[in-house]
């Protein structure tokens, strides 16, 4: 069993690089309003044109609910939860003298569990990868355009997460059990670029091939809200962003169209690079000190 675990991690990340690779090209492009879409020159054939304000405001949000559910469910299996699984195997293999001691999360190292898998994928990986799927979809505009993007908004996550949360704590004991400490932090940084650029490649293609819903095409669109169902935690937030989306129909198209807009786009740049400024102290410091151990 641990074995096939880990070849079936190996097979879900092998698969997560396959697809950053081949969709690292496709830029992100969100979907018209409803209203303009209304106002152009198909407004004649447009069956949803009866929609009254507040259904085309729910539109919108399960568009952008839809992408932020699927990018972060499918980053959560095939690059953090995968990948997490298979960096805490190698420096497991690199540290044969840890072998049978407890973890900061109680787990046992060289322990290759079902069990342990799924808890770190419903607690860590998931957790982790719906949040910065959400950050992503936040500052995708504020990124540097093409293949970079993806690559940079990992490297933001790892200075100004990583140190303070998770994978490069100082404070955490596991890398005092396990190691060499230069490989913990190599691996973990390969994981964050992996991640972002993986974010940004299947959000990227998502976006172009991703209707709006409408009377005659609703199953796709909202498909991949279902993983928001079994995931309750998930399920709960975009319901009552459903509701708000839907009372004020306006504010979410007016919050897009403000931090895509030029001086959104400065100031979202600037708001960034102080983030990695005020967070570069603590990340040095951290990567010095599991280095050292």
């Amino acid at each position: 069993m641990p074995v096939l675990l880990m070849v079936v991690c190996g097979i879900l990340l092998a698969v997560g690089v396959a697809v950053a690779l081949r969709w690292s090209g496709e830029r992100f492009v969100a979907p018209q309003r409803p209203a303009a879409v209304a106002r152009g020159p198909d407004a004649a054939s447009d069956p949803t044109r009866w929609m009254p304000r507040h259904l085309a405001g729910l539109r919108i949000y399960a568009w952008w609910a839809t992408v932020f559910t699927a990018i972060g469910t499918l980053s959560g299996f095939l690059v953090v939860g995968a990948g997490g699984r298979l960096v805490m195997r190698l420096l497991a293999a690199t540290s044969p003298d840890a072998t049978g001691r407890s973890t900061e999360a109680q787990a046992i190292v060289g322990e290759i569990s079902p069990e342990g898998t799924l808890a770190y994928l419903v607690f860590g990986a998931l957790p982790f990868a719906f949040a910065s799927a959400a950050l992503y979809l936040l500052v995708e505009p504020w990124l540097p355009r093409g293949r970079l993007g993806g690559a940079s908004f990992g490297l933001v996550l790892l200075v100004c997460v990583g140190p303070f949360i998770d994978p490069l704590r100082a404070a955490n004991v596991d890398f005092d059990v396990v190691g060499p400490g230069w490989l913990a932090v190599l691996a973990f940084a390969a994981l964050a670029v992996l991640h972002g650029a993986f974010l940004a490649a299947v959000a990227g293609r998502l976006s172009h091939g991703l209707p709006l819903v409408s009377r005659e095409r609703w199953a796709g669109p909202i498909t991949p809200l279902l993983a928001a169902v079994v995931l309750f935690p998930v399920g709960f937030v975009l319901a009552i962003g459903a509701l708000v989306a839907f009372i004020a129909p306006r504010l979410l198209p007016w919050f897009l169209d403000l931090r895509a807009s030029r001086p959104g786009v400065l100031i979202g740049r600037v708001l960034l690079g102080l983030a990695v400024l005020a967070a570069l102290p603590a990340f040095v410091s951290a990567v010095f000190s599991i280095v050292q151990r």
